[in-house]
Order: C-alpha cells, then sequence, then structure tokens
C-alpha cells in the first residue's frame, strides 16, 4: 500500500483535514480509522466469527436431532452455559469492534442465498451421482437406475424452493 505524502496536502496541518475528531462523541473520538480494504477485510472477519458463534450457541441451545444427524450432549449443562456467557461476551466485542472501526453493516438478498444454497444442494447432490462415484470403486450397475433416480427425486424436490 502506498504511504500518503504530505506534499499533496499543502496548506493543511492535518493531512486528514476532513476528519475533525474535536466534532464526535466520546464513542466516536475511540474510532479508529482503516482503509476500505481493511475495513472489508475486517468486516469479513467479524461476519465470518460471528456466524460460528451463532451456529455454536444454536448447536447448544437446540440439538437438531434430523433422520441423517444426531448430536451426542457430551458437554455437562455447567459448561453449555459457561460457554453461553462467552458466546455472548463475544458478540458483543464484535458488535463494540465493528463501530470502533466503523465496519458497514452488510446486507445481503434472501433471494441471492436462497438461490446459492439451491446451487450447492443441486451441486452435491450432482457430484454424488453413481457415474461421479469412480474414486469409490465400480457402482452396482443393478442399482444405478434406482440411485440416481432417488437422488434426482430430491433434486426436484429442492427446486421447488423459491421466493
Amino acid at each position: 500500500m502506498k504511504s500518503i505524502k504530505h506534499h499533496k496536502f499543502e496548506g493543511f496541518s492535518d493531512p486528514f483535514p476532513f476528519i475533525s475528531l474535536s466534532n464526535l462523541g466520546p464513542n466516536e473520538q475511540n474510532r479508529i480509522l482503516l482503509t476500505d480494504n481493511h475495513k472489508r477485510s475486517l468486516l469479513s472477519t467479524f461476519m465470518i466469527v460471528e456466524r460460528l458463534l451463532l451456529d455454536l450457541a444454536d448447536v447448544m441451545d437446540n440439538p437438531n436431532q434430523t433422520c441423517c444427524y444426531e448430536l451426542k450432549k457430551d458437554i455437562d449443562i455447567a459448561t453449555i452455559g459457561h460457554n453461553q456467557k462467552a458466546i455472548k461476551e463475544a458478540l458483543s466485542l464484535i458488535c463494540s469492534l465493528k463501530e470502533k472501526y466503523n465496519t458497514d453493516k452488510t446486507v445481503q438478498s434472501l433471494q441471492r442465498i436462497v438461490d446459492a444454497k439451491k446451487t450447492k444442494i443441486w451441486e452435491t447432490l450432482h457430484n454424488s451421482k453413481s457415474r461421479r462415484m469412480k474414486g469409490f470403486g465400480e457402482f452396482p450397475q443393478k442399482l444405478i437406475k434406482e440411485y440416481d433416480g432417488d437422488l434426482d427425486q430430491i433434486m426436484a424436490i429442492t427446486e421447488q424452493i423459491n421466493l
């Protein structure tokens, strides 16, 4: 990254005269000004960590038991309570740091999220078809039609998901 040369700001004692800290409130004076690239990178980090923390909190609160997944509750209630407290504290700190570093909030389109997840579902099912499983050994010929048909059925149903 190129450094800012003060000669471009001749006539100004402050290289950033458009930012007056004296006009800011006490919370705003503690803000750290990052470049747009650094802010985007930090925001991405915050978003990933926030999502992971929310997922952790959710799995501790709502152990979803599905036909393909079972969660073994091998953490005692006291530890879960401690973890939930730490998660809330971390989430709160992320919100404070978001303000401190003046990162923007990302707005995502629900339609784009649905489309992306549907694409991932289709891709995962398609990559599980019998002809794509050669790396796992020869797929039994007599099962191909039924197996691929079952995957096609899931694909057809998930294609009905829309807004």
